[in-house]
């Protein structure tokens, strides 16, 4: 990726962030399960932020990986699909935040080199 890339891949993962935030803590603020409705907002708005940005990362790897790949990688992970799925899923929950930061410290480090 170049670094109009990442800087693409960083807005778009950090609006999903923030949106999927406030629509998942207004909605967990209404039902204050055992916690004030602040504490509600801020855990559920962290839960579902996070969720939907690395389920929307994970598809962006995914595609990226698989548009690679030659046509027999591609069916036998179609067959393969459940596992094919879980190891997207996983890589996109596991891998968000570090990347995230590996995305940071690459646009800085970038920016540093065409000066």
């Amino acid at each position: 990726m170049d670094r109009k890339e990442r800087i693409e891949y960083l807005i778009i993962t950090l609006c999903v962030l923030i949106t999927g935030f406030i629509i998942y803590g207004n909605v967990g603020s209404m039902g204050a399960f055992n916690l004030n409705k602040t504490q509600s907002f801020l855990y559920f708005g962290c839960m579902g932020g996070f969720g939907f940005s690395a389920i929307l990362s994970a598809i962006i790897f995914a595609f990226r990986f698989f548009s690679t790949k030659t046509l027999i990688f591609k069916i036998v992970a179609a067959l393969l699909w459940p596992i094919t799925f879980a190891c997207v899923v996983f890589i996109g929950f596991l891998g968000f935040i570090p990347y995230q930061i590996y995305n940071i410290i690459k646009i800085i480090t970038d920016k540093d080199l065409e000066n």
